[in-house]
């Protein structure tokens, strides 16, 4: 009798997709962590996982982060709000990822917003502190809808948060951006 129960248990486990390895897609994993969505704007693949870039039920941009066994995923942390329709010329947000690097969990602050301003072309990000936990271009995707959404990954582990500075540069690479 204990074994029929054991053996029902393991069926219903792997017919609901769900094994201690996460979910078959990125699309479960999200729902199973309790993540609502309209859609999946970007991923950026990063070691043992995936950043996702996804617009939450009030129309702003969030990112997170699903963690990746083989084939399998499992929902890891996101949030941090973002505008699409601000007025700003860089619109900004925050939130610390557990970002497996050296096999060690640390947090690390992931940078993304939207560019308003046509003119920029490139956007450059770095911290007001001494210790250059980030210092580098963003990364910059157009969407399908022409909206420009950028991202930067912290360089290195921080337990501080300490302010950081934008730069935006048109296509002459004439600074047109500046925020601190």
């Amino acid at each position: 009798m204990k074994s029929n129960m054991l053996l029902v248990l393991a069926l219903l486990l792997i017919l609901s997709g769900c094994t201690k390895q996460g979910y078959k897609s990125i699309e479960e994993a999200m729902k199973h962590g309790g993540i609502q969505y309209k859609q999946i704007y970007h991923q950026y693949e990063v070691k043992n996982g995936i950043i996702l870039f996804y617009e939450n039920p009030s129309g702003g941009l969030d990112a997170g982060i699903v963690y990746k066994n083989d084939n399998r995923y499992k929902w890891g942390f996101g949030g941090g709000t973002v505008s699409f329709s601000s007025q700003m010329d860089v619109d900004w947000g925050w939130v610390n990822l557990d970002y497996n690097v050296n096999d060690e969990d640390k947090q690390y602050q992931l940078y993304y917003g939207i560019i308003q301003a046509q003119s920029i072309n490139r956007l450059h990000i770095e911290d007001k502190g001494s210790n250059k936990y980030i210092d580098k271009d963003a990364e910059i995707v157009e969407l399908q809808n022409g909206t420009k959404l950028w991202f930067a990954l912290q360089d290195s582990y921080s337990e501080v948060y300490p302010g950081f500075i934008l730069n935006g540069f048109s296509k002459d690479n004439k600074n047109v951006f500046h925020f601190e």
